[in-house]
């Protein structure tokens, strides 16, 4: 199992659940959906869209630390919080923070 999280990082879809503060830029949304360039790379493939008016749902591959940080940024938001809700295919949007589970026999990421 490590091995394919470190290895196929790049590969796997990160989704994430990110409340934020401030005002959006005009055009900011479809900028994300664009993708911002981070430490010289722009990611392959991201998605992004209002959860609600405070949070966004972020969808991108090969995530980075810092990486959603930067993004919001850019397009004049802060971040308040963060929640991963989905790495490949694998849900854990109901498992507590800083808990852990078995993956099921019918899940692969």
């Amino acid at each position: 199992m490590a091995r394919k999280l470190t290895e196929d990082a790049a590969t796997l879809e990160h989704e994430v659940i990110v409340e934020v503060a401030g005002e959006l830029i005009p055009n900011g949304l479809k900028r994300l959906n664009k993708g911002i360039p981070y430490q010289g790379r722009t990611p392959p493939a991201i998605k992004v869209s209002w959860q609600n008016e405070t949070r966004l749902r972020v969808a991108l591959k090969g995530a980075q630390i810092g990486q959603i940080a930067h993004l919001c940024e850019a397009v004049g938001l802060q971040i308040v919080s963060m929640k991963r809700i989905r790495l490949g295919g694998i849900s854990m949007g109901k498992l507590p923070s800083g808990q852990w589970r078995y993956m099921r026999e019918d899940e692969r990421f």
